[in-house]
């Protein structure tokens, strides 16, 4: 049996929409490249959005605690020789509160009933471990990591019966600059010896001089 030969236009026709087919085709696929290329973009863009926006709500929190801490000191003018001492306080950082497991090297112990400046500093510790929030059992009021210390200025300038900085340290998200080693957050100071990972040591610090309002003739 011959096979039908298919008139001229009719072949040309049919070629057309063979090679019309394939195109299609391609042109699909290549669409859903670029529009998985384009998703994969805005992906990308959200988390890091989402990431600037945690480490700036981490900045806040840091700041707020570094207000309370100020008010406490103060308010408990009182007692401000108890914040000085050695157990409490340091000239070079190694004394802290917050978020640290029991036997972390200078980490202030605030076990039993502390009383005066300690329980004051107990009570920032708690604020720091984000006590003030609490979802699922889990402690989210704070930074990640936080750790505050109280590193005294001597001798103080002014004749003040105090010149402490405060400082407040925690773990960034993702990698960046860090506080200057030397400087009362920097790797070298507040909490030297908790290692937050390369480049995520975040800090902030304030410098508050204590008065000493007594008249003198």
């Amino acid at each position: 049996m011959l096979a039908r030969r298919m008139p001229r236009g009719e072949s040309r026709l049919a070629r057309a929409r063979l090679a019309s087919g394939g195109f299609t085709l391609i042109e699909v696929l290549v669409t859903i490249v670029v529009v998985s290329i384009g998703l994969l973009g805005v992906v990308a863009m959200q988390t890091r959005a989402a990431s600037v926006e945690f480490e700036s709500y981490q900045r806040g929190q840091a700041l707020s605690l570094l207000r309370e801490m100020e008010s406490r000191l103060a308010s408990s003018r009182g007692v401000i020789d108890e914040f000085l001492a050695a157990d409490l306080s340091s000239t070079d950082g190694s004394v802290h509160v917050g978020g640290g497991a029991a036997g972390e090297a200078g980490l202030l112990d605030c076990s039993g009933a502390p009383a005066g400046a300690k329980a004051q500093l107990c009570e920032w510790s708690r604020s720091l471990e984000g006590a003030a929030a609490i979802e699922g059992g889990s402690k989210v009021g704070a930074m990640i990591g936080a750790r505050g210390c109280l590193i005294r200025v001597e001798p103080p300038q002014a004749n003040a019966l105090a010149d402490v900085f405060l400082v407040v340290v925690w773990q960034g998200l993702q990698a960046g600059a860090e506080p200057p080693a030397d400087s009362p957050a920097g790797a070298n100071r507040c909490a030297s010896g908790v290692d937050f990972g390369a480049g995520l040591r975040r800090g902030v610090s304030l410098r508050v001089l204590v008065p000493d309002l007594k008249l003198t003739l």
